[in-house]
């Protein structure tokens, strides 16, 4: 079999995949290891099934460092780092990409695709196996049965979701010759694949699986949410002639010859699926998950318990999924490419964050309400100086971690662990777990769900409300009487405000058929804003914030305290060393942290002061410094040639074309197709 030429899908890992009989499944000791003893009893099953989720983590959880760079790119996130490669799909400039920087996603899905695959297979063999599925309830065969196939799922949902249409369904074959396959087959298949095998499966919290195992209520979750998007808008081939066979579109915009932003014009039959699948993992069989709705400590903020847990190194009460890591061990990208800034100094390398994730700054200054616990939280203006234990100011404009790029993602940070210096710990090892989904992301895809069919928009806004309801502590800011196209943008806001950072929003601009709008606005934002600051030096956003050319900063210590002190929930907004709250900084103790006032205290984030006034002044007879801030959108080049560039241009010159934002297939997949697969959306072929 070795002898013969054979084509796989992934080339570029051959030597290690070109194995299709008993030795496929090699674990620990691959020696002594054939399919009757891997399958020899559920424990040992899965120890190789764990070879699969290990795999997952280390190639594909991390999506290439940036989440996909999903969060590098929407209306309210963006990447600092200038010129650069990193985020050229996040901007939709698939030309400016290469043809193999997607290659180890690509290959580590369909490797984990084919063992998850090949392990259900043998499963599938027993005879226990057999006896058990006839039976009335799950079992651990049929759980390991079941979490097979869903990993499958989840691994085939990528490749669909980021690369489009792929090759699909070859995994532990010998092929001579392959094609591209509709993603509207592979959905289908997905879905119908989860159906069969979510009903023998435990719950969250049952038969002993945790967040990091793969439950019923997550295959019901992921059910709900590949429905969701199969019914949803995206942007699709049009050069490859036949590739959706009878599917039948509506469209928006015009096509540019090679692809057009469409819906497939039964999308109601999906919306109903995911309605009914997102139901049952948030209503009926959602085992030990939930919405965190309260909160024991003093500082009383239910939403950030969550990453409270998640930061302390914990699973979470609100998760359906985690991708387990370990501290000290493998590539965890969680906080270091996705958290907050820190800086790269051997006085703490723990502190070493690059902090990929950045906020526009109209969103940083418009978007959350008066009293929205989510903000701070979410958001945060300074970072950890490793050198010298302090808390700094993050400047706006170009730069990674404390050198630049101003609103940063605050959800992940080093600081704020309950064991912050935790052994083994390392900057890019931090033992924090990837959070697929939880349970107000599942609740809001409900929501959608319900208000696209508009059938039951009471339930929808019951929803949203929840969610709004932990964010401000009370029902003050429910929502009420809305439906259609206004029900329908107060879910898509509310997601932007809760799931900040975590690689959604982008999704729901393209689901919703509406992200060159959404594009073109926050560029237009931006550009109000920008000249607002020229002509003015400050300027104000609706929600009464303002945003200045200049601000005032003086490191201080927190209650006479010469030790560093990470803040929590601010008391009120007249304290500018704890408002805006969720910051300051560890006391690391390094031994050339030699400062005693380690806090940073802020004057001007939010309200205009006059740089030639009295306050101004006054602040400056207090210790406190002037500072570049929003100066640097308008006065400085690369700056503006940053937020120009980073800010999704690839929408300009397309406004009436499809956003283009997959990833390019690599090329031995291109090279080996004997022609029938070619990278579409203007993505390279070579």
């Amino acid at each position: 079999m070795m002898k013969k030429i054979v084509k796989y899908l992934f080339l570029a890992l051959m030597p290690f995949m070109l194995v299709v009989c008993s030795d496929y499944l090699d674990v620990a000791n691959a020696g002594q290891s054939d399919d009757n003893f891997v399958m020899s009893s559920p424990d040992e099953a899965f120890k190789t099934l764990s070879w699969a989720y290990a795999n997952y983590r280390q190639g594909a959880a991390h999506g290439g460092n940036y989440n996909w760079q999903d969060p590098l790119g929407s209306d309210a996130e963006y990447m600092s780092e200038y010129p650069t490669a990193n985020n050229v799909i996040a901007r939709l400039q698939p030309s400016a990409t290469t043809i193999n920087s997607a290659s180890g996603l690509y290959n580590t899905l369909n490797i984990v695709l084919a063992r998850a695959a090949r392990i259900a297979d043998l499963i599938e063999l027993k005879a226990e196996y057999q006896a058990d599925i006839a039976g009335n309830g799950p079992t651990a065969w049929t759980q390991l049965y079941g979490e097979a196939r869903t990993l499958w799922a989840l691994c085939a949902w990528e490749l669909v979701r980021h690369f489009g249409d792929v090759p699909f369904g070859y995994e532990n074959k010998i092929v001579n010759e392959y094609h591209l396959s509709s993603r509207f087959e592979i959905m289908d298949q997905i879905i119908e694949e989860l159906k069969a095998v979510e009903g023998k499966m435990y719950v969250l919290g049952e038969g002993g699986i945790t967040v990091e195992r793969i439950s019923r209520t997550y295959a019901n979750a992921l059910i709900g949410e590949i429905a969701l998007h199969a019914g949803g808008w995206q942007t699709i081939r049009s050069d490859v002639a036949n590739l959706y066979g009878d599917v039948k579109f509506e469209y928006k915009g015009t096509d540019d010859g090679t692809c057009v932003y469409a819906r497939r014009i039964d999308f109601q039959e999906y919306i109903k699926t995911a309605e009914q699948y997102l139901n049952i993992a948030v209503n009926t069989q959602n085992g030990t998950a939930k919405l965190i709705t309260t909160d024991d400590r003093t500082t009383n903020n239910p939403f950030q318990k969550h990453w409270q847990e998640i930061n302390s190194r914990r699973e979470s009460p609100e998760s359906l999924f985690e991708i387990a890591t370990i501290p000290g061990v493998g590539n965890i990208e969680v906080p270091y490419s996705q958290g907050r800034p820190g800086s790269n100094n051997a006085n703490v390398r723990l502190l070493n964050t690059f902090a990929a994730i950045r906020i526009i700054p109209t969103f940083f200054y418009n978007a959350y309400e008066p009293g929205d616990k989510r903000r701070d939280v979410s958001m945060v203006v300074t970072g950890s100086n490793a050198a010298t234990g302090q808390e700094d100011l993050v400047p706006l404009g170009v730069g990674t971690r404390i050198g630049g790029g101003g609103p940063s993602i605050n959800k992940w940070d080093q600081n704020r662990g309950d064991v912050p210096d935790y052994p083994n710990a390392t900057f890019r090892a931090s033992g924090m777990n990837y959070t697929v989904m939880r349970m107000a992301d599942a609740m809001l895809m409900l929501a959608e769900a319900k208000a696209i069919l508009g059938t039951d928009n009471s339930g929808a806004i019951a929803l949203v409300n929840q969610i709004r309801q932990r964010a401000f502590g009370n029902t003050s800011k429910n929502i009420a009487g809305l439906s259609g196209e206004a029900l329908l943008d107060a879910i898509y806001s509310e997601r932007r405000l809760e799931l900040l950072g975590e690689g959604d929003i982008r999704w729901d601009m393209i689901r919703s058929g509406k992200f060159n709008e959404r594009a073109i606005a926050v560029r237009q934002e931006m550009a109000a804003m920008s000249a607002g600051l020229e002509a003015d030096g400050y300027y104000t956003f609706p929600s009464g914030r303002t945003i200045s050319n200049y601000i005032w900063t003086k490191y201080v210590q927190i209650g006479g305290n010469p030790k560093a002190v990470v803040t929590q929930e601010a008391p009120n907004e007249t304290d500018p060393a704890l408002y805006p709250g969720w910051r300051g900084i560890y006391n690391w103790g390094a031994p050339a942290h030699t400062a005693t006032a380690k806090n940073l205290a802020i004057k001007g984030l939010y309200h205009y002061i006059n740089p030639n006034g009295a306050e101004a002044a006054a602040l400056e007879a207090d210790g406190y410094k002037r500072v570049n801030w929003g100066i640097n959108i308008w006065n400085n080049a690369n700056a503006k040639a940053m937020f120009n560039a980073a800010i999704l241009d690839g929408v300009v010159g397309r406004e009436t074309q499809a956003p283009r934002y997959f990833h390019p297939m690599p090329l031995t997949v291109i090279d080996q197709s004997k022609g029938n697969v070619t990278n579409g959306y203007g993505l390279p072929n070579n």
